[in-house]
């Protein structure tokens, strides 16, 4: 193979993979909602009697089976094969609702599982099931379950990863040397960089390139997750782990949103903080198995009804700051912000809180678990 023909089957191979990770993250935002769907039908399959519609719950099950396989969630795929095989057995007798409930609670199940593990890269064929598979009509037809192989970042032992550049971003000293220990043992020939704000951040980025980037969410003058998202608009590519003392069920979806890799607090394990590295390095999402649940399960849906949801993320850390016991003078000097400014935040949090008061924020947070 010539050097021209090399190029267009990389080129190839890459808008390939590129159409996989974009169906990916689809079926992973829309997952809630087409399990629910699912569910909806198999009530009405239970509900139907003789002349109950099992053809659309099968055709529901055999794409869901099919898709996941192919774009790496092998769990899922099991157990939609199993219900899809329940269903089309229902044709021929009484289907057993109870069963059929308990294979969409499964789906459930298996979707936390599959999202803690590394993503894969996939076949060729893969990518053209994927791209048919994705239409909205499921008009594929073909179900495919694809073997892949795993990139070499995501490999469970240290020596099997090759040196990283790792940027760790703490106001603390002993935190940024201790996660340099931690790592160090982890990633043999690894080389480290620390940064204790974010001017610290980006002045490292600018001058050397990264592959990983270690974020403490709380971090004077410019917070955290004000750098991630710059860092995220400016280097796309570059993974962040976000490190932080606050509870993940608050926190979490907001920086997996702004565009962060993984999100781990700083109680985790320290065998964590490596699984979590080579996840993101090998183009995955981290959080913990508990929260990855949850999100499957959509127990985070009760998160988004509650008032302090609606803050925006400035004010959602200024009243965790409040919360905390700091003073509006205290806030403003860490945030590097006038005490007007920070007047006004705290004006707009109590309004979209509904509260009257400081004492009432504090409150608020701890009724809600927002602070520790």
């Amino acid at each position: 193979m010539n050097r021209l023909d090399a190029r267009s089957t990389d080129s190839s191979n890459d808008a390939l993979q590129h159409v996989l990770d974009e169906t990916r993250q689809r079926f992973i935002a829309a997952f809630v909602a087409d399990c629910d769907s699912i569910r909806i039908l198999v009530d009405k399959v239970a509900m139907s009697g003789p002349r109950r519609p099992v053809s659309a719950l099968t055709r529901a099950a055999h794409r869901l089976s099919g898709l996941a396989g192919t774009i790496g969630f092998p769990m899922v795929s099991a157990r939609a094969a199993e219900l899809e095989t329940l269903v089309r057995g229902a044709g021929r007798g009484a289907i057993d609702a109870l069963l059929a409930r308990g294979c969409v609670d499964a789906i459930r199940h298996a979707f936390a599982s599959d999202l803690a593990r590394p993503p894969v890269r996939s076949t060729t064929r893969a990518a053209a099931t994927a791209r048919g598979a994705s239409r909205p009509d499921g008009a594929s037809g073909e179900r495919v379950i694809v073997r892949a192989i795993a990139p070499p970042t995501c490999l469970e032992g240290a020596g099997d990863v090759p040196p990283i550049r790792v940027l760790i971003v703490d106001d603390h000293a002993i935190v940024r040397r201790g996660l340099t220990a931690l790592l160090a043992d982890e990633f043999r020939d690894a080389t480290f960089g620390e940064a204790a704000d974010a001017s610290q951040a980006l002045e490292h980025l600018r001058k050397n390139t990264w592959d990983v980037a270690l974020l403490d969410i709380t971090l004077p003058g410019k917070n955290g997750l004000d750098l991630l998202k710059e860092i995220h608009a400016e280097w796309p590519a570059l993974p962040v782990l976000i490190l932080s003392g606050q509870l993940e069920d608050q926190f979490a979806v907001r920086v997996l949103k702004a565009g962060a890799g993984g999100y781990m607090t700083k109680a985790s394990a320290p065998e964590e903080l490596a699984k979590a590295v080579r996840r993101i390095l090998g183009g995955g999402r981290y959080v913990s198995a508990a929260l990855a649940e949850k999100l499957a399960l959509g127990l985070n849906q009760d998160l988004t009804r509650t008032p302090h949801e609606s803050l925006s993320d400035r004010e959602y850390d200024v009243m965790c700051r409040i919360a905390s016991g700091k003073t509006v003078t205290e806030i403003g000097d860490a945030l590097s912000l006038s005490v007007k400014t920070i007047s006004t935040y705290r004006t707009r949090v109590l309004e979209k809180l509904g509260v009257k008061n400081t004492a009432a924020i504090v409150q608020y947070a701890i009724r809600n678990s927002l602070v520790t």
